[in-house]
């Protein structure tokens, strides 16, 4: 479900539309597209590149499918914004961390937290 989401969350930043209604709560999926309506109203999108690797941190009981469990992943975003003009535009380079709640029976995302560090 959290390589899902983020691909989804991916898809989401570039524009498209992306089903993330099997992996996360609508909710969730209504907050993040409020979120990320001012950005695409400015007529810019994001060219994603998380890159290929992330670290995963998962704390909870997994065998207890009635509580949700916290998971952080971190990864290195080298991502381009795409101006209204086609101009392709780098953006500063940064570490991102979601900090997820997750669900494991069903297995689905119910709160989701972006952080940002800037990287040298």
């Amino acid at each position: 479900a959290i390589e899902h989401f983020v691909h989804g969350l991916g898809l989401l930043l570039a524009g498209h539309d992306a089903a993330l209604d099997d992996c996360a709560t609508s909710e969730l999926v209504v907050r993040l597209r409020s979120a990320l309506e001012p950005f695409h109203a400015s007529g810019e999108v994001l060219r994603p590149d998380f890159g290929a690797y992330g670290e995963l941190r998962v704390d909870g009981d997994l065998l207890d499918a009635a509580t949700p469990v916290a998971a952080w992943l971190s990864f290195d975003d080298r991502s381009m914004r795409q101006l209204p003009d086609g101009r392709l535009q780098a953006v500063p380079r940064q570490r991102v961390c979601l900090s997820l709640t997750v669900t494991l029976h069903p297995c689905r995302i119910v709160d989701c937290a972006v952080f940002l560090e800037q990287m040298a």
